[in-house]
């Protein structure tokens, strides 16, 4: 798929990083061309996120009751941010092969105290890992999700 291809490498290589807590959606441009994909819902989820629209990933968030679903609706509420809801939803996860990808990549990872980190630093450093937990979570959902 050129146009997911293209989008995923628009977004997961900005410069700088997304920030921790988005301020408006990063390029507007790019939420049609998101909508227009025919993509599962989950994956458009993702590249809305990475796109900096909480509102858009919200909405399909909420319409899936799942791990994965569960875990885009975690960094959305981290992102808002609304760090109690994001520790909910964290809860509602379980275990997820990409927290232990997290864990692989970054050890000492733990998604609790990088919501607590979240809240208190804003550093390159959390929107380094935070751009590395949305990418590992949006590759995952590609992979499960489209359609061969």
């Amino acid at each position: 798929m050129p146009l997911l291809d293209n989008l995923l490498a628009t977004l997961t290589q900005r410069d700088p990083f997304p920030l921790l807590v988005p301020e408006r959606v990063w390029d507007n441009s790019l939420t049609a061309k998101i909508d227009k994909l025919t993509a599962a819902p989950l994956i458009k989820a993702g590249l809305h996120l990475l796109n900096d629209d909480i509102h858009n990933c919200h909405i399909i968030a909420q319409e899936h009751e799942n791990s994965d679903s569960n875990y885009w609706h975690a960094i959305l509420h981290r992102r808002e941010p609304d760090y109690w809801n994001s520790k909910y939803w964290y809860r509602r996860v379980d275990n997820h092969q990409v927290i232990h990808d997290m864990q692989k990549e970054e050890p000492g990872w733990e998604p609790f105290n990088f919501v607590d980190q979240c809240e208190k630093f804003n550093t390159a450093q959390e929107r380094q890992i935070q751009l590395q937990e949305m990418t590992l979570l949006l590759n995952y959902t590609i992979k499960k999700y489209a359609k061969n």
